[in-house]
């Protein structure tokens, strides 16, 4: 099967993973044509590096070089990504036990089996951090050459990204980053991340009432890191304020240690309607690491988190 083939066998492969996994198609990197690297998959069992339509042990020399690129650019942990050959060829005995084989046919099931090394907030900034990533690279490679990329296709069907653009253009007046997910969406770019300061919107469940929030960094000394969450009550009944919970991501994935115990102590607060109501949060960074993606989750749904890239610095 030619590559091309063998690529958009694959492509159509991934689709059948659920919502829990993110696809990155045709990833771009800087001094490398589009093609190198085909796919790069974020699920339960890490970040997969996936080069469709070659074997040998120069496509997998490309392959491992790209899973470094990533791993650096992307601040991940090498043991957390790895790298995949994809082809309907057979593949050689020495390409090294670190280098995933597989045929489209096998790849969802090979993603599948692969033992979760993830979990749920994990998972979360791992598609954050990769997607992030991905997104500047390809802003760059723009503006150096004027050209364009074949688009991206995150997990899901077009009738998905149809539904995507509806439901963001849908929240573009209420939203101040919706605007730009919307164009970048159009573009064929994973959606940008809200960073620190921008008020995010939670619509209303039938648990709770819809919520703006925003979270911001406070100056504190040492290895402190404090953001300070402000949360409006955007709704006609009162918010159980005890079911806030606020985390914060590092570099290599883990979560930061949170000093005090806010949670317990809004225990029995309710927040009113068209009250807003502001919180601090601490947190421990080791000297070694970087703050990555801050996250707020009020509840059990996909619907009920919300999270902002921490800026560079």
């Amino acid at each position: 099967m030619p590559d091309a083939e063998t690529h958009e066998a694959t492509a159509r492969a991934l689709l059948a993973l659920s919502s829990e996994w993110t696809v990155l198609d045709d990833v771009v990197w800087p001094g490398r044509k589009p093609a190198d690297i085909d796919q790069v998959v974020v699920g339960p069992g890490g970040v997969f590096v996936v080069v469709a339509g070659r074997t040998g042990r120069s496509a997998a020399a490309s392959c491992r070089s790209a899973v470094a690129v990533l791993a650096r650019g992307a601040r991940l942990g090498r043991r957390t990504v790895h790298p995949v050959l994809c082809s309907t060829d057979p593949h050689p005995d020495d390409l090294g036990d670190d280098v995933l084989l597989c045929t489209p046919e096998t790849i969802v099931p090979m993603l599948l089996a692969q033992p979760r090394t993830l979990e749920r907030d994990e998972l979360h900034s791992a598609s954050t951090t990769v997607t992030t990533q991905v997104r500047r690279v390809r802003r760059l490679r723009r503006s150096l050459t004027g050209g364009a990329t074949r688009r991206d296709r995150s997990t899901g069907s077009t009738g998905r990204l149809a539904i995507f653009l509806l439901l963001v253009a849908a929240t573009v007046a209420v939203s101040p980053w919706a605007a730009d997910r919307l164009e970048a969406a159009r573009a064929g770019d994973p959606p940008p991340v809200p960073e620190l300061g921008e008020t995010l919107r939670l619509a209303g469940t039938a648990e709770r009432p819809p919520l703006d929030l925003t979270v911001e960094q406070v100056e504190s000394p040492g290895r402190a890191y404090v953001v300070r969450l402000t949360v409006r009550n955007d709704g006609a009944q009162p918010f159980e304020m005890d079911t806030l919970e606020v985390g914060l991501t590092l570099d290599d994935l883990r979560a930061a240690s949170a000093v005090g115990r806010p949670r317990a102590e809004l225990a029995g607060a309710a927040l009113q309607p068209g009250k807003e109501r502001a919180l601090t949060y601490r947190f421990t960074v080791p000297t070694d690491r970087h703050p990555q993606v801050v996250a707020v989750v009020v509840g059990d749904r996909r619907a009920d988190r919300a999270s902002w890239q921490v800026p560079e610095h």
